[in-house]
């Protein structure tokens, strides 16, 4: 007989195949129990190496030994006529079957119901993960100062921000961003962690020791998987020759990533840069400088900046971070809104005149238009900016605003979500993604994305501001007190945390306490915006000193006071209703007519670029008998309202617009809509309780239920803070 033949009699194929389906099996089912009870690698390992060792094993015994009625007995013992190998070989035969319909289910369950499972964070960082494997990804770790100079840290910093910046205008390259990288500094983590938390394939690192005009600089690229170093580079040069140096680095990484640089890709890596060198060291200071968001470092920003591009017109950076950091002064109340804007606009003209596909340049002109409610104009150049960078988180980010304001929260939550893939420490994106979750009253998912911002940012002010405001809609002033009153003591020189702390108590019917914290902000800085306007919050919640507090709300407005904290929007209104109520029309009028020329021109234009003032204008015209014009304003800004009604819900003020229009049916299914929301803003109680608009309601049984309602949370909120302060005081 044959050698193969005879191992067929023996069964030794059937067991040999028999082995390797059962080990699988056995593979398959220790992985799951393994992985859940944490057992150490090794223990794997070692079954599968004993599971392979056993094979020839196997193999060897089924040729030496056969199975009979006896027992097992060695092969060569066994009488032929008496063997029982063919029923021997059945049985393997349906044992291979069982197995094998076994592992066909439990491929089946793999791959039809478990993939199928719903979405996570975990799956979903899965997923992203994918791009990781995909397309070359980087992370630019803040580079070592190994100065004698320990304030030369900014120097170290800038160089590896100035060739994050260069990498990330490589469309093939994705980059993480800076203020995702640069969270690292100082940290024993080693590379592997580090590219898992910001989900990137590979990793730049370096350090820098200045002395005189003498640099060193040491730069290595890693990759996350392996450990390996796929280039390093040392280089000792002089401090003329530092971006030479950047090139190069950025060169090397290029290459050792091996992205494809053809056209335009190719040169980007130089465009926005200078080769002046104390240009580029105040570029990198006011880098420094914006990044802490202060009042007092912005201002600070603006200064280097400005010495940049004076000492190099034509760095383009510079220019955009210019225009930024004035938006930012606007935003924090330190700057006129207009002469920002304005100021803004002629910084990033100056680097688009230079580098006509500036993203960052873009990204400050959109959102300048953005601001003064030009959201088409908006719309197509922020598109452009996200188009020209598509790793620029700043571009991202604003675009996401444009987003929001434009009515479009699914899109601004996925583009806010993108740029979290990209920055997973951005503060910006983190603060925006609280706002509108909030602002959909998705408040769990709004409280789980402020938990993760304080726990990236434990110091941070404007997260105590958005931890606040997010109890406060939700009617929760008690709660809303700490974390506004935290946010003050992180930023003392912003007197905008201690006027929003003087509104919470208004909301809650103290006034007393209300005037102490308005009295604070004063104190901390008489010319802000928000402190120039803290007496009309008084004033007009007490109903008292009313022609003052006309005559100071004509003068906020004449001075074209900013939005901050509701200071003109309460200035406009302060003016309306003391115009109401005294019949004093034509000054009001005259104000508005010199605010607001295009509203009162034939026709009136541009009636969606400021609501507020297109809301009060109406009011106003109205009110002093011009209908036909005042009704026209009203009902434009009515249907400008009614427009974000379907993501956002009813507001007050489209409530508020109805009655002022004299449809009273119209405003009362609004009303029904207001008390439908648990979005609950938090000076509507002010609003109804005060505001004339309001009065033909008075007596309507759905308008009282609405305001007790109110007045009923303001009394528990009192209580409960109260109660609060005992606890404190006790322990």
């Amino acid at each position: 007989m044959s050698l193969f033949n005879e191992l067929k009699r023996r069964n030794v194929f059937r067991v040999a195949i028999a082995y390797v389906i059962v080990a699988w099996l056995v593979i398959q089912v220790a992985d799951v129990v393994l992985n859940n009870i944490t057992a150490p690698d090794w223990v794997f390992q070692v079954l599968i190496l004993f599971l392979a060792i056993g094979f020839p094993f196997a193999v060897i015994f089924a040729w030496a030994f056969e199975m009979t009625p006896e027992g097992l007995q060695r092969e060569h013992e066994v009488d032929r006529s008496r063997s029982i190998t063919s029923q021997t070989g059945r049985r393997l035969d349906f044992l291979i079957i069982g197995v094998l319909v076994v592992a066909v289910g439990i491929l089946l369950v793999d791959k039809f119901l478990l993939s199928e499972s719903p979405m996570t964070p975990e799956t979903v960082a899965e997923d992203v993960a994918v791009l990781k494997d995909t397309v070359p990804s980087i992370a630019v770790l803040p580079f070592a100062n190994m100065s004698a100079d320990e304030s030369s840290a900014y120097f170290s910093d800038g160089l590896a921000d100035t060739v994050l910046h260069m990498l990330a205008q490589i469309r093939e390259l994705r980059v993480a961003a800076r203020t995702s990288s640069f969270q690292f500094r100082g940290q024993s983590l080693d590379v592997a962690e580090i590219g898992e938390r910001l989900n990137v394939g590979t990793i730049l690192e370096g350090s820098v020791q200045r002395s005189g005009d003498k640099i060193r600089v040491t730069a290595q690229l890693i990759d996350v998987s392996s450990g390996y170093h796929l280039w390093s580079g040392n280089f000792d040069r002089e401090l003329k020759d530092i971006f030479a140096i950047q090139d190069e680095i950025a060169t090397a990484v290029v290459s050792a990533l091996k992205v494809s640089l053809l056209g335009e890709s190719a040169v980007v890596l130089n465009r926005d840069q200078t080769d002046n060198v104390d240009a580029y060291t105040n570029y990198l200071l006011g880098i420094n400088d914006l990044n802490y968001w202060t009042m007092d470092s912005i201002a600070s920003a603006i200064s280097h900046f400005r010495e940049a591009v004076r000492l190099d017109p034509d760095y383009v950076a510079a220019h955009s971070m210019l225009g930024r950091a004035y938006l930012e002064n606007t935003n924090n109340g330190s700057m006129d809104l207009a002469e920002g804007l304005a100021a803004a606009r002629v910084a990033a003209n100056h680097a688009l005149n230079i580098s006509a596909n500036s993203s960052a340049a873009l990204a400050v002109l959109g959102l300048a238009d953005l601001r003064e409610g030009k959201l088409d104009t908006a719309g197509q150049i922020l598109n452009k900016a996200v188009e020209n960078g598509p790793n620029d988180t700043f571009a991202l980010n604003s675009y996401a605003e444009y987003l929001l304001t434009d009515g479009r929260p699914a899109e601004g939550i996925a583009t806010l979500r993108k740029i979290l893939s990209l920055d997973p420490l951005s503060e910006s994106a983190l603060r925006k993604l609280t706002y509108i979750l909030s602002r959909l009253e998705q408040f769990s998912e709004a409280s789980e994305t402020l938990a993760r911002w304080k726990n990236i940012y434990p110091m941070s002010p404007v997260a105590g501001w958005y931890e606040s405001w997010n109890e406060s809609v939700q009617g929760n002033f008690a709660a809303a007190i700490a974390p506004m009153t935290h946010g003050s003591l992180l930023d003392k020189n912003d007197p905008e945390y201690l006027v929003e702390l003087g509104i919470l108590y208004l909301e809650m019917d103290m006034p007393t306490e209300a005037s102490q914290w308005f009295d604070r902000a004063v104190e901390v800085n008489p010319q802000h915006p928000v402190s120039r306007a803290a007496p009309l919050w008084v004033n007009d919640y007490l109903q008292q000193n009313q022609d003052e507090n006309f005559q100071l709300a004509r003068e906020l407005l004449n001075d074209r006071v900013d939005e901050r904290s509701g200071s003109r929007s309460t200035a406009l209104r302060v003016l309306v209703e003391h115009a109401a109520r005294t019949g004093r029309h034509e000054v009001a009028l005259e104000t508005l007519d010199n605010l607001y020329p295009h509203l009162f021109d034939d026709p009136p234009y541009d009636l969606n670029v400021d609501p507020t003032a297109t809301y009060y204008a109406g009011i106003a015209l109205i009110q002093s008998g011009d209908n036909e014009r005042g009704s026209y304003l009203m009902q434009s800004f009515s249907e400008l309202e009614e427009r974000y009604e379907e993501p956002y819900g009813v507001s007050r003020a489209s409530f508020a617009a109805r009655l002022i229009l004299g449809d009273t049916d119209g405003a009362l299914d609004k009303l029904a809509g207001l008390a439908q929301k648990r979005y609950h803003n938090f000076l509507n109680r002010l609003m109804l309780e005060r505001s004339s608009v309001f009065d033909p309601l008075r007596n309507e049984p759905a308008f009282i239920e609405l305001l007790d309602k109110y007045r009923e949370n303001a009394a528990e909120q009192r209580l409960m803070l109260q109660a609060m302060n005992v606890d404190a005081s006790e322990q």
